[in-house]
């Protein structure tokens, strides 16, 4: 993945907009061929779907037409008085029962059974007197204990269809309206394979697990067109769906279909697997293509025109600073777009101009700043003099014996020979603790050795440079601001220099009344009278970063602690 990135990364600005332009625009596509490609597979379906449904109703109809057909046999036979009669009359001659099967029943047995060829089988069992009479007229005890509908005769009075073995029989009890002492129940066998023969016809040559099944009101099997798949059938029979579901077997969806059959009291199935249904999408989908080809022939179009305009001016851009690369400054870059390639090349024009205005004022500066050093050096003269001076009045002090007017004439040229420093802004801190000795030295003087000195100084410390007059102003605040204000007892002044990993802390403790909050949290912020503080922090920070500079610790009536925190900086110019 990064290394696409990598290469994504390194293309060029024009490549990139293509291809993100293109990145975005194949997205929509895709997801709109997507959804067309799937619409139309659920629209043939559908349509495959409702083929198969309008099928399966025209084979209910038919089964529906031939249950009817049956239904009417039997009520031809049932409803026949002629029947009937002969059935209920209790015959006390022989011959003219012989006489009344022979010349009417028989004729009308053989005339149903001649008439309707799925008929295997036409009984009428009676408990009657009536004798039995070939296949015709059979006793009602050969079925009350063997044959199981029976048992349903008693709880219905309309015909019953049921699956014997593999045998299909109707049976319908005879009417007792018109005789009352009339016991007899129609059988009729039929001819199963004749009586489903138009359901075999009934697959999909596309397809090699559809089927189609009848069940009846208990859930029984009646007919199915394929009896390896019976186990599968008795599965979906169990899954409660409505007439258009899906039923799912084995981990396989199903389509099933189902249509009543409502004389025999029975349910047609037709199943098929999802995935087999035929779809030709085909013309669809190249619809689909064609459409989202010429989507695509005219985005890239269109994004190269965009890309081409707004490239250019980027390039334009490149242009100009690559000249200004090579020291052309005095362009005058413009653009009236308001857009942020225009924005950015008006801001690129702004920021030529700014640094034009740098450069003259960087050159102008550089011409003050030798002017300011020919002034220094002319300043040095007065040093000089001030020196040469110091030292005729230490010469003069030495000749009447005056040994404490020589020893503060020397501290005084030794201070002001460290202080002015050559007019250089960085010194050692060696020089600079040299320096703040003297002053401490002529302090000591002026306060008649009235406070105590302490100086602990590190020898790691003398490498390094520092400010120059960093250290004495905080001297000097120590003694005018701590030791000059205590009332009672010796004032005492602690320098430390102390040398860490990559600092150097100089330390100046007092022991005077201390400082307030208030201006303990000011000292270092506002210019206040007589605190020279604020101007040494700022110029630390200034040279060495913010992370360093002065920290001012004091309570009342203990003391002050200042601390000056700068690197363990070499000047390379004093070298």
């Amino acid at each position: 993945m990064s290394h696409w990135l990598d290469v994504f990364k390194n293309m060029r600005f024009k490549q990139k907009l293509i291809l993100s332009y293109l990145v975005v625009s194949l997205i929509p596509l895709a997801l709109l061929g997507a959804y067309s490609y799937n619409q139309s597979k659920l629209f043939l379906q559908k349509q495959a779907i409702q083929g198969l449904q309008n099928t399966v109703g025209t084979l209910a109809r038919g089964m529906n037409d031939k249950t009817e057909q049956v239904e009417r046999t039997v009520d031809s036979v049932v409803m026949n008085t002629g029947l009937q009669r002969i059935f209920a009359t209790n015959y006390t001659s022989l011959t003219t029962l012989s006489e009344d099967l022979r010349n009417y029943v028989s004729p009308y047995f053989s005339m149903i059974r001649n008439l309707n060829t799925d008929i295997l089988q036409l009984t009428v069992y009676t408990s009657g007197k009536m004798p039995e009479y070939g296949e015709f007229i059979l006793s009602l005890d050969r079925i009350k204990e063997v044959s199981p509908w029976y048992k349903d005769i008693a709880e219905q009075k309309k015909t019953g269809w049921y699956l014997e073995g593999s045998e299909l029989a109707v049976f319908r009890p005879f009417p007792t309206i018109l005789y009352n002492q009339m016991t007899g129940i129609l059988y009729m066998k039929l001819n199963k394979e004749r009586f489903f023969d138009s359901l075999t016809t009934m697959t999909t040559a596309q397809s090699a697990h559809d089927g189609l099944f009848i069940s009846d009101i208990n859930n029984h099997i009646v007919y199915s067109n394929n009896d390896e798949a019976v186990e599968i059938q008795q599965q979906m029979l169990k899954v409660p769906v409505n007439a258009k579901d899906m039923v799912e077997i084995d981990g396989l969806r199903y389509i099933l279909i189902q249509e009543p059959l409502r004389q025999a009291n029975w349910t047609l199935h037709y199943y098929i697997p999802e995935q087999d249904i035929a779809m030709d999408a085909t013309s669809i989908v190249k619809a689909t293509i064609a459409l989202i080809m010429t989507c695509m022939i005219i985005l890239v179009a269109l994004i190269s025109i965009f890309s081409h305009t707004m490239i250019k001016r980027i390039y334009h851009l490149n242009k100009w600073m690559k000249q200004v690369q090579f020291g052309n400054l005095q362009m005058d870059i413009r653009s009236d777009s308001r857009d942020e390639i225009g924005e950015l090349t008006n801001r690129f024009g702004i920021m030529l101009r700014r640094i034009n205005e740098l450069v003259t004022e960087v050159y102008q500066n550089k011409l003050i700043q030798k002017e300011a050093e020919f002034k220094a050096l002319q300043a040095q003269i007065n040093p000089h003099f001030l020196y040469n001076t110091l030292s005729v009045i230490n010469w003069k002090s030495l000749k009447i014996g005056a040994t404490d007017i020589s020893h503060v004439v020397t501290m005084l040229s030794r201070f002001y020979r460290t202080a002015l420093n050559r007019g250089e802004s960085m010194t050692s801190v060696k020089d600079e603790l040299q320096n703040t000795q003297s002053f401490v030295e002529i302090q000591l003087v002026m306060h008649d050795y009235s406070f105590e000195v302490s100086y602990q100084i590190e020898e790691d410390v003398y490498q390094y440079d520092t400010v120059n007059l960093s250290i004495q102003p905080l001297v000097e605040n120590a003694i005018v601001h701590g030791i000059d204000q205590k009332e009672e007892g010796g004032g005492k002044l602690i320098i430390k220099a102390l040398a860490n990993q990559d600092t150097i802390d100089i330390h100046v403790t007092d022991n005077g009344p201390g400082i307030d909050k208030q201006r303990l949290g000011e000292i270092l912020i506002k210019q206040s009278k007589g605190y020279g503080l604020k101007n040494v922090n700022e110029r630390i920070k200034l040279v060495f970063g913010k992370e360093y500079g002065i920290e001012v610790i004091s309570e009342i009536g203990q003391g002050t602690t200042m601390i000056m925190t700068i690197p363990k900086y070499k000047n390379t110019k004093s070298q």
